[in-house]
């Protein structure tokens, strides 16, 4: 697409027009046409900018996030982008500028460009200001976030925006991601279960949905996710689309699930033990647990004795000194107590025991 492609007197008539930059750009971004408009608002001449990129005039930050090509993307997709941040002259001095960008098509209707029109706002009232400083700061700061997936859904579930996170997490560079369907994160067997149009749905009803799940990346490996999807409405209420948080917890969950399998393991250790009575008590001395070996030396099955005290081990004498409660209290204290004593059984018959307590969750005869 050059000026050739325009009509005779186009070209003339948009270098009449001093108060906007007109410019035509190619599906590659690239800067095709360029006229006085242009050359007055943002300082460049014909000849120093038509075949460099349009993201020539955009600040370092919004580069890096993609937001030129972004422009452009949604422009294809939706036929229309408007846009207002700040801008860059020549000269690198700022401007704030309010941008639309429209595709141009041809004779078989594909997209051959774009047209672009700025106009540079000058004059903004000092809360209007801060207000647009404000949102360019928390997009850069949305955008800059790595350890979180940050992005937006139309209201079908199309991925409108991509942060830096989003690409790290995910795997998709935002001209590979925008304008795809977010079920193409869900594992299979989720997209028939009709998953990913629940989750819109009780986000879209309640304002909030919230779960743990696999989900996938770009080269098909699974990580697990914790997902916040959150609607968006205007101030009339009407649904614009939802916000969408995934962060990675596939470390986290891998060190859950070795510590489960620890403790488990534990657990089968310590219940298959017989030459030791070891149990767990409650706060106030309540049994809770029961192995083979407190069975084999105590007498009692586990229906027979877990929930109630442990002082039913302790001769009479002992429990009207206070013992069982003293020897918590110490444990509860200092960590662990030891002591050595007559226990009795089930049967009445008594047994000379060596008895630590630890902490005031466990007890181990």
């Amino acid at each position: 697409m050059t000026e050739t492609d325009l009509p005779d007197e186009l070209p003339g008539l948009i270098d009449a027009i001093h108060d906007y930059a007109i410019i035509l750009i190619g599906t590659d971004g690239v800067v095709r046409s360029w006229h006085s408009g242009a050359a007055r608002m943002i300082g460049y001449e014909a000849e120093e900018i038509v075949g460099s990129n349009f993201s020539h005039f955009f600040e370092a930050d919004a580069i890096a996030v993609g937001r030129p090509q972004a422009g452009l993307e949604k422009a294809a997709r939706e036929g229309r982008a408007e846009d207002e941040g700040w801008r860059v002259h020549k000269d690198g001095s700022r401007f704030w500028a309010s941008t639309t960008i429209t595709p141009v098509r041809g004779t078989a209707g594909d997209i051959t460009g774009f047209a672009s029109i700025t106009r540079e706002i000058v004059h903004r009232s000092e809360p209007e200001e801060r207000l647009y400083r404000s949102e360019e700061i928390f997009r850069l700061l949305v955008a800059s976030v790595k350890d979180y997936a940050i992005f937006l859904l139309d209201p079908t579930g199309k991925i409108m925006s991509w942060n830096a996170g989003a690409e790290r997490i995910k795997g998709y560079a935002p001209n590979e991601i925008i304008g795809k369907h977010f079920s193409i994160f869900y594992p299979e067997v989720d997209i028939r279960n009709g998953k990913p149009a629940m989750e819109l749905e009780v986000a879209r009803e309640t304002g909030v949905f919230e779960e743990e799940g696999w989900r996938l990346r770009k080269d098909g490996t699974r990580f697990w996710a914790n997902v916040v999807i959150t609607a968006v409405h205007d101030e009339g209420g009407t649904l614009r689309g939802f916000g969408k948080v995934t962060r990675d917890l596939t470390k986290r969950r891998e060190a859950d699930e070795k510590l489960r399998q620890s403790e488990e393991m534990f657990r089968l250790i310590v219940a298959s033990v017989k030459d030791y009575a070891i149990f767990l008590l409650d706060p106030e001395g309540h049994v809770k647990t029961w192995n083979a070996g407190a069975q084999r030396i105590k007498g009692y099955a586990p229906h027979e004795i877990i929930g109630h005290h442990f002082s039913e081990f302790y001769p009479e004498s002992d429990k009207r000194d206070g013992k069982p409660a003293r020897e918590l209290e110490i444990a509860r204290e200092s960590g662990s107590v030891e002591d050595e004593g007559w226990r009795v059984r089930k049967d009445g018959t008594r047994f000379w025991a060596n008895v630590i307590a630890v902490s005031r969750k466990s007890r181990a005869t």
